[in-house]
């Protein structure tokens, strides 16, 4: 048998997983995060340091280099006159930057034409000029890039110093200097760690140009092979942990972006993290002691808590024999002081609950006949459901409708006898087998499938298949998922209905679609047929009718002038009236030709901007009749998408009769709006003038027909035919609404 782990022990092992151990745990963490901060520290520092040297070497280079940009700027300008002056210049330039031990100037074959040296010795000078210099890596380099370019490192033969050549080509020649290293030593120390670590400078090919042991520079000593030299040449700025000699090092390193070099602030490992070792031993120390303290405590305060504990455990024990009778155990802690208090309570209370037992068993018997009242219940609930079973039987047998249900694999479980009527199939053929109606053509397989797929239901779904004998028949289904008791699918059902009938209808009225289609076409025939023969007769009305009118009116007009002593008063009026007249068929003719053009031609739909148009119609109405009063209000923005030219015809004939049945009042007004109409939007024009009598306003847009005498108001009778045929050539239509000598309005649509 298990033996159960002790309560002492587990308090003990609780104390010290819940304070022992998160106490170790947040000592440890303290020393990561206070190692971890000293390391960022030493990093950011150390970075800091190695930018501010790198920045202070490129700013020491940048004097000898404006001195080679100087001398070249004087070689291309030809500022010295002579050899020996520009020498001169060039030992006193040495002396004020006194960074070159040696400078040249070369010209474009790369042999030296003046030097300049360190103490300035003329003899020496001598020894240099003419020297053929252009086999040198760093001026070969220098004038094929034709830019500034430093050589490798080496250690001067002279001063036994680093140096390094610097080339800058010019012009027709190169300046080369050999610039003397020295001074970044002074840097190095300058900015050095003292015992700490050390500033390095190195070149791109790893050698120690400066450091503050000189002798490591004496050396010539290379640290290509330490990783912080290796990450430095490939580019990469940040602080890295290597091993150096045997000790162990953490190295910051920039880069020099003019030369190349890198700075490299390195540190001991062991003397940066020497005070964090020493708190570390601190603190361990101190988390050692307080958690033996700790222990000791906690395993005295335990032996203290559990004396109670045991005098529970008898007690329990005496209730486990039938004994209730409980002996409070001594005072202790407020916790196990209420956990004796409640074990009394509990005793007490298990005495009244084997009095409730007793009452509840009395309850159980009750219930007991409730359930058996139930069961009968669902017996007699279960005879329902097996007379609506053979009622839904019996309205499947009997439906008209072809009614099939099917499982999940798409196999027949029900087949009623209308579906044998319809289909051809007996149920005894199709049961447990699978669903063999299928629609033909694009439909085959979207069915039942896509039922039983998606879980959704199919409603009406007219289809072509065959009977089981061949015959084609048309069929309209619905199907719908079927649930089982608990709602999880468990197949369809389908309801089929024979619709070949009403399909053959159908097809009737497609045939006779079609044939009501040709009809259309072959009037579309005729109908080009007549525009093409209205075109021949508007070009013989143009031009076989204007000449006849042309002959009336000249002879009249002839007659009138030569014979004005000879022809009477009265014959003088019939030759006006013959004037008249000419001129009026003249007019007609015109505008049954405008007429025939609206609607001929084709229609090039586009925005236009209606209120525009408008005021411009306005505007020469104005200029042809300045003496008229008119006060015009046009809507802003009246745009509509039609035909330009026919839209200002129609637009031209609204306003001008507006304009011209306005005529006779001393000031008239006409407006042009637009206004909404159950969700239709209607532009109209109105007016204050004569009006008509709407008893009349069935005539009012017929060819030649006028409301008004012709010694009223002067017209045609074409233009608002011509205004009708325009907007119903763009799909619109047009109305008017008027009253006698209270003015009229005309609007219309267009979609």
């Amino acid at each position: 048998m298990r033996t159960s782990p002790s309560l002492k022990r587990s308090l003990v092992a609780s104390f010290i997983l819940t304070a022992v151990i998160p106490f170790l745990a947040i000592g440890f963490i303290s020393l990561y995060f206070l190692r971890k901060d000293l390391m960022d520290s030493i990093t950011t520092s150390n970075l800091a340091l190695a930018c501010s040297v790198a920045n202070e070497v490129d700013v020491r280079l940048a004097d000898p280099l404006n001195l080679m940009e100087h001398v070249a700027e004087m070689m291309v300008g030809r500022i010295v006159s002579s050899p020996g002056t520009f020498d001169d210049h060039l030992d006193s330039e040495m002396k004020v930057y006194g960074h070159f031990e040696s400078l040249f100037v070369l010209d474009a074959g790369g042999r030296v034409v003046h030097a300049a040296l360190q103490k300035g010795e003329r003899a020496r000078r001598e020894d240099y000029l003419g020297m053929d210099m252009s086999t040198l890596p760093v001026y070969q380099e220098a004038r094929k890039s034709n830019a500034l370019r430093w050589s490798r490192t080496f250690v001067s033969m002279s001063s036994g110093e680093p140096t390094i050549t610097a080339a800058f080509p010019f012009r027709g020649g190169t300046v080369l200097g050999n610039l003397n290293l020295r001074g970044l030593g002074k840097i190095s120390r300058r900015a050095g760690l003292g015992t700490e670590g050390a500033v390095i400078i190195v070149d791109k090919r790893g050698m120690v140009i400066a450091h503050p042991d000189q002798s490591h520079v004496a050396q010539q000593l290379n640290m290509a092979g330490l990783e912080v030299v290796r990450r430095g040449l490939k580019g990469e700025s940040g602080t890295y942990r290597y091993t150096n000699n045997g000790v162990e090092k953490f190295g910051s390193v920039v880069t020099i972006e003019r030369t190349g070099w890198l700075v490299i602030v390195e540190q001991d490992v062991a003397r940066a993290f020497a005070p964090v070792y020493r708190v570390q031993w601190i603190l361990l120390a101190g988390m050692g002691v307080t958690v033996i303290l700790a222990l000791a405590a906690g395993i005295v305060s335990l032996g203290r808590m559990l004396r109670p504990l045991a005098s529970l455990v008898r007690s329990a024990k005496k209730m486990a024999g039938g004994n209730y009778s409980f002996d409070s155990p001594p005072p202790s802690y407020r916790e196990l002081d209420e956990l004796s208090a409640n074990f009394s309570a509990m005793a007490h209370a298990v005495c009244a609950r084997e009095e409730e037992l007793r009452d509840r068993n009395e309850e159980l018997a009750m219930t007991e006949e409730e359930l058996r009242q139930q069961i009968e219940e669902s017996h007699r609930n279960q005879d329902e459901l097996s007379v609506m079973n053979y009622t839904l039987q019996t309205i499947f047998g009997a439906s008209p409708l072809a009614m099939v249900t099917l499982d999940l694999a798409g196999n027949v479980t029900m087949w009623n006898g209308a579906a044998g009527r319809i289909f051809g199939w007996s149920a005894e053929e199709v049961l447990s087998r699978p669903y063999p109606i299928h629609a033909e053509g694009e439909a085959r397989g979207k069915l039942i499938t896509e039922v039983l797929r998606t879980d959704r239901a199919i409603t009406a779904f007219e289809f072509a298949c065959r009977r089981q004998d061949g015959t084609p028949i048309h069929v309209s289904l619905s199907a719908a998922p079927l649930q089982d008791a608990r709602g999880n699918p468990a197949g369809i059902i389908t309801i089929s209905a024979d619709v070949t009938e009403r399909w053959l209808a159908g097809e009737k009225i497609r045939n006779l679609n079609a044939d009501l289609e040709r009809m259309v076409h072959e009037r579309t025939i005729q109908l080009e047929t007549a525009n093409s023969e209205l075109e021949s007769f508007s070009y013989s009305v143009s031009h076989d009718l204007r000449a006849p009118l042309r002959h009336i009116n000249g002879f009249s007009l002839a007659l009138t002038e030569e014979y004005a002593d000879v022809i009477t008063g009265p014959g003088q009026e019939y030759l006006h009236r013959i004037g008249a007249a000419a001129n009026r068929m003249g007019e007609l003719i015109d505008d049954l030709l405008e007429l025939s053009r609206v609607s001929r031609g084709p229609i090039y739909r586009e925005p236009v901007n209606l209120s525009r148009m408008a005021r411009s119609l306005v505007d020469e109405l104005v200029e042809s009749q300045p003496d008229r009063h008119v006060v015009v209000d046009i809507a802003d923005d009246i745009i509509v998408d039609g035909d330009l030219g026919l839209l200002r015809v129609a637009l031209a004939n609204l306003i001008g009769n507006a304009w011209k049945y306005t005529g006779r009042k001393d000031e008239a007004h006409i407006r042009v709006d637009v206004t909404e109409t159950k969700g239709e939007r209607v532009i109209f024009v109105q007016d204050d003038g004569a009006g008509f009598d709407m008893r009349y306003v069935h005539k009012l847009f017929g060819p030649f027909q006028r409301l008004h005498a012709a010694t009223e108001f002067e017209g045609t009778g074409i233009g608002l035919a011509t205004v009708q045929r325009i907007v119903q050539r763009h799909g619109g239509r047009v109305w008017a609404d008027a009253e006698v000598d209270r003015g009229a309005t005309f609007y219309f649509t267009l979609p």
